[in-house]
C-alpha cells in the first residue's frame, strides 16, 4: 500500500517534469523505479529503527525502576535486621537486674557485629545508662533531643531517626531504636548509632557509574550518597529541590533534575514506610535519551545518502540497459543483410526461477512447520509456568500474615522459580544437576563453611528440577527465618543417594542452630512440599521437628512417569 501510493506521488511528479509528451527515456523510468522503491523502505526502515531503539530505552527504564525497588529492599532488609539484633540484645537478663556493666561488653560485641557507631542505653528522660563508645567510669551524658527513642519508649515500637549528631563529638549519625521491657513493662530504649559510610555502602551495588543514588531522611536532608562529590560528601545539606518537592510521597518516577555537578538527569524515588527515607536514583538523561536522539540523525543522514545512491545507480543501470538495448538494434539492422536468427527454444532464467521457487518454497513449509512447532512448545512451557505462578501466589496467600509478608514471600518464591528456569535455560531444557540446584538455590543464604553437600550427579527432568528448587527454596528460608541459617553458628548437611531403579533419597539436616519447634499451623513451605512429593506411588516426604535441628527427607523417582508429569501445584 505505502509501495504504491509512493510509486504513484513519484510518477505524477516524474510526469510534470516531462510535461505531456509522454515519452520518457528509459534512465527516467529508473529513476522514478529508484525512488518510488526507495522511500517505502526508508520509511519503514527509519520506523522501525525509531521502535526498536524507543524499545530499548522502555526497557532501560525499567532496569532502573528495578534497581531503585531493590536498592529500597536492600536498605529496608538491613535496618530488618539490625532491629532484630537490637531485640535479641535488649531481651538480655542484665538489664532487667541493672546489671549495666557486664551488658556494656555484651553491647561492645553486638555494635561490633552491626557494624555501627556506639549502642547506648536511654532512661524514659534521657539519662544514658550505657554507652559503648565511652570508657567505664565515664559520666554518661543526659540527651535532650532524642526523639525516636522516646517513640520506641512511648510506643513500644521500633523506630528509626532521621539525621542528628553523636552526644560524644556531634558526627552525623542516624539511630535506630527499640523498646526494652522490664517485667512486662517498657522501662528503656535501647539504640545503636549508625554514620553515613554504613548507609552508603548500602547503595554499593546498585549505583554504577554514571548513576546517583541518595539516602534522604524525612526533612529532606542527606543521609547518605554516592558518588560523593570532590570532597564534600554533602552529608547534612538538603537535597536538590526537584527531589525535596517529592520528600514525603510513597513513589515518584522520572523527574527531570540538574545534578549538583550540573548533568541533566532523570530522577525517581520510594520511599521506605519502615524507615521513612526516601531512597533515591538519578540517571544521565543522555542514557534514556540520547541514543533516540542520535538514532533520528542518524535517520536523516541515512535518508538523504539512500536517495543520492539510489539516483546514481539508477543512471547506472541506465547506461546499461541502453548499451543492452543498442546491441538488440544493431542485431534486428543485422537482419537484413541475412544474419540467421537465433534459435528458438526455452528460458533457460524463467526455469532455474521457477527451480529457485519450489525449492525455497518448499523450505519455506518446512520453516512454518517448525515454527508451529517451536510455539507449541512455548505455550505448553507459558501454560505450565502460569499454573505454577497462580499456585504460588494462593498458597502464599493462605499462609501470610499481611500483605508486606505476602509480597516478600512471592517474589522470593518467584525468583527461586526463575533460578530454577536460568538453570534449565543453560542446558537446553535438557534437566538439571541436583548439586546445580542444590548450589545456587542455597548461595543466597550460607557460604561454604556453613554447608555439608555430598551426593553423585544426577540429572533431573525440567519438571522434576523446578519442584526440588521450590522444595529447597522453601526449607532454606525457612532456616533463614528460624533455623540453622538464622544464627552464625548454624550449620546444613544436605545430601542424596540413587539407586539403579532411579529412585533418589535427598536429606536435609539442620544443626547448631536455634532449638527447633514444632509449629502449630502448617506453612506454605510445609503444604507445598508435601503435595509435591507426597502425590506418587513409591514417592514420600518427611518433616522431623528435632529439637536439635529440622530434619526433611524427601523420596522420589527420576524414572517415574510421573516425575515427568510433577506440578508445583502437587
Amino acid at each position: 500500500m505505502i509501495g504504491a501510493r509512493g510509486g504513484d506521488v513519484v510518477f505524477r511528479w516524474g510526469l510534470r517534469l516531462a510535461g505531456n509528451s509522454g515519452i520518457w527515456p528509459i534512465s527516467a523510468y529508473l529513476l522514478i523505479l529508484a525512488l518510488a522503491t526507495s522511500i517505502p523502505i526508508t520509511a519503514c526502515a527509519a520506523f522501525l529503527a525509531y521502535h526498536f531503539v524507543s524499545e530499548s530505552s522502555q526497557h532501560r527504564k525499567v532496569e532502573y525502576e528495578d534497581r531503585l525497588r531493590l536498592m529500597r529492599n536492600a536498605t529496608e532488609l538491613r535496618v530488618a535486621n539490625i532491629i532484630e539484633d537490637l531485640q535479641v540484645l535488649a531481651l538480655s537478663p542484665l538489664l532487667a537486674n541493672g546489671r549495666f556493666a557486664e551488658f556494656r561488653d555484651h553491647a561492645i560485641d553486638a555494635v561490633k557485629l552491626i557494624g555501627g557507631v556506639a549502642i547506648a542505653l536511654y532512661e524514659p528522660d534521657g539519662q544514658q545508662l550505657v554507652n559503648t563508645r565511652l570508657d567505664p567510669g565515664t559520666p554518661l551524658p543526659k540527651r535532650t533531643a532524642f526523639e525516636a527513642e522516646r517513640r520506641a519508649i512511648e510506643t513500644g515500637r521500633p523506630q528509626v531517626s532521621g539525621l542528628q549528631k553523636a552526644v560524644v563529638d556531634g558526627q552525623p549519625i542516624v539511630t535506630i531504636a527499640v523498646p526494652v521491657q522490664v517485667a512486662g513493662q517498657v522501662r528503656y530504649a535501647l539504640n545503636v548509632g549508625l554514620s553515613p559510610r554504613y548507609l552508603s555502602s548500602l547503595m554499593d551495588d546498585y549505583v554504577s557509574a554514571g548513576l546517583v543514588g541518595s539516602i534522604i531522611d524525612q526533612q529532606g536532608l542527606l543521609l547518605a550518597r554516592r558518588p560523593l562529590l570532590g570532597d564534600d560528601d554533602l552529608i547534612g545539606q538538603l537535597t536538590i529541590p526537584a527531589v525535596r518537592s517529592h520528600i514525603g510521597q510513597a513513589s515518584a518516577w522520572w523527574i527531570k533534575a540538574v545534578s549538583r555537578s550540573g548533568v541533566a538527569t532523570y530522577t525517581s524515588l520510594l520511599r521506605s514506610d519502615q524507615s521513612g527515607w526516601t531512597i533515591n536514583l538519578a540517571v544521565p538523561r543522555d542514557a534514556i535519551d540520547g541514543p533516540l536522539h542520535r538514532t533520528i540523525e542518524w535517520i536523516v543522514a541515512l535518508t538523504l545518502f539512500t536517495f543520492a545512491l539510489s539516483m546514481a545507480l539508477a543512471r547506472l543501470l541506465g547506461r546499461r540497459l541502453l548499451a543492452g538495448f543498442s546491441d538488440l538494434e544493431r542485431y534486428v539492422s543485422g537482419l537484413q543483410a541475412g544474419v540467421a536468427a537465433p534459435h528458438k527454444g526455452r528460458i533457460a532464467e524463467v526455469n532455474r526461477m521457477k527451480q529457485v521457487l519450489h525449492r525455497v518454497g518448499g523450505e519455506l513449509a518446512s520453516a512454518l512447520k517448525q515454527q508451529r512447532d517451536l510455539l507449541d512448545e512455548i505455550n505448553h512451557r507459558v501454560k505450565n509456568t502460569l499454573g505454577t505462578v497462580q499456585s504460588i501466589a494462593r498458597l502464599s496467600r493462605s499462609s501470610a500474615s499481611d500483605v508486606d509478608h505476602y509480597v516478600a514471600a512471592f517474589e522470593g518464591r518467584i525468583l527461586a522459580l526463575s533460578q530454577a528456569y536460568n538453570l534449565l535455560t543453560e542446558n537446553n531444557w535438557v534437566g538439571a544437576d541436583v548439586r546445580a540446584i542444590v548450589d545456587r538455590t542455597l548461595a543466597p543464604y550460607a557460604g561454604a563453611d556453613r554447608l555439608t553437600i555430598s551426593g553423585p550427579s544426577l540429572l533431573l527432568p525440567p519438571k522434576l528440577a523446578l519442584a526440588l528448587a521450590a522444595a529447597i527454596q522453601e526449607l532454606s528460608t525457612n532456616a533463614a527465618k528460624y533455623g540453622a541459617f538464622s544464627t552464625p553458628s548454624g550449620k546444613l548437611d544436605i545430601a542424596w543417594t540413587s539407586q539403579e531403579s532411579g529412585l533418589v533419597r535427598l536429606m536435609w539436616v539442620e544443626r547448631d542452630g536455634p532449638l527447633v519447634r514444632k509449629p502449630t499451623r502448617r506453612g506454605f513451605g510445609t503444604k507445598m512440599i508435601t503435595r509435591m512429593f507426597g502425590a506418587e506411588s513409591g514417592w514420600s516426604v518427611a518433616l522431623d521437628f528435632d529439637p536439635g535441628g529440622l530434619r526433611c527427607t524427601m523420596q522420589f523417582g527420576i524414572h517415574d512417569e510421573g516425575a515427568r508429569e510433577t506440578r508445583l501445584t502437587g
